[in-house]
């Protein structure tokens, strides 16, 4: 596999794009441009099927925090730091489930147009700022959550620290990622199933992760790998002719369906423990369009 010249291989493992933004250019792309300019894959509105997807994987997370999590009564506060919150679909998850909870973004944009209720728990500006002032103030969380974020920053290590230094000492860290450079994708581009490594997406990725680089770049910043989870591998499409979407866009829209489809009948049908076993299954075997981590302070 040629690498693309933009990339190299560092020390955790993982593959880091070399010429990095500046954090006044990132911090500006994020708050001005990301969502307000459609340059990210969030959209306007929603169907059903696609709520009921986000839903259900947010239902399954919360089943296998509450296995890790040790055992302090029911009327134990709970607290959650949503790093990077997006749409806040995981904050009010969280909130409904009577939990204390605090997202963090660049931008209001889309917790208004999703969760307006939630604005008052929603701060703005820099993450790495916000983070070192939570750190300066004293204090901690039982849950942290970093939903598609980890590859987003120009520095990994510094990120998980800052959360380490935030972490209740029997909390989790609870990062999912995109699953890059997996050894599904190096095959396909070998077997010229595909032109293109289409994951390197710049300048939007600057980091781009296998469970490797990820179990690396975790333990070095002071955290164990409780459990991981990886989901639907929707790159599997990508053997055969008829469903490749990557030499032909037409066939990802369909691509997409059969996925959602697929995760929302398990997680409609299916218990919680089997289908987190199903999913930690395909994690061990490296599929997974994504990888999830649970991270654990040691």
């Amino acid at each position: 596999m040629t690498l693309p010249n933009t990339l190299r291989l560092n020390e955790y493992g993982f593959y880091e794009v070399i010429d990095k933004p500046s954090p006044t250019e990132l911090s500006d792309y994020y708050a001005r441009r990301y969502y307000q300019e459609g340059l990210t894959t969030y959209q306007p509105s929603y169907p059903p099927e696609e709520l009921e997807h986000i839903e259900g994987k947010l239902r399954l997370r919360r089943w296998v925090l509450e296995q890790l999590r040790p055992e302090t009564g029911a009327a134990a506060p709970k607290s959650f730091l949503d790093i990077g919150c997006g749409e806040g679909w995981a904050l009010a998850h969280f909130h409904r489930q009577g939990w204390d909870v605090l997202g963090l973004d660049y931008s209001s944009f889309s917790v208004e147009r999703f969760q307006p209720e939630l604005r008052a728990y929603l701060r703005t500006g820099d993450i790495v700022e916000q983070l070192a002032q939570l750190i300066a103030d004293g204090r901690s969380f039982d849950v942290l959550w970093l939903d598609n974020v980890l590859e987003h920053v120009p520095d990994p290590a510094a990120l998980l620290r800052q959360c380490r230094a935030l972490v209740a000492p029997s909390g989790t860290l609870v990062v999912e990622v995109p699953n890059d450079f997996s050894a599904l994708q190096n095959y396909l581009l070998e077997q010229g199933h595909i032109d293109r490594p289409f994951w390197v997406v710049l300048p939007d990725h600057l980091a781009y992760f296998n469970q490797t680089g990820l179990r690396n770049v975790a333990q070095a910043t002071g955290w164990r790998v409780a459990k991981t989870l990886a989901d639907q591998p929707i790159d599997l499409n990508l053997l055969n002719s008829a469903t490749n979407y990557v030499m032909n866009r037409a066939a990802g829209p369909g691509a997409h369906r059969a996925r959602l489809e697929q995760d929302n009948l398990l997680l409609r049908t299916a218990p919680l423990p089997a289908v987190a076993a199903y999913y930690e299954a395909m994690a061990g075997v490296g599929l997974g369009r994504n990888i999830v981590a649970f991270l654990q302070p040691v």
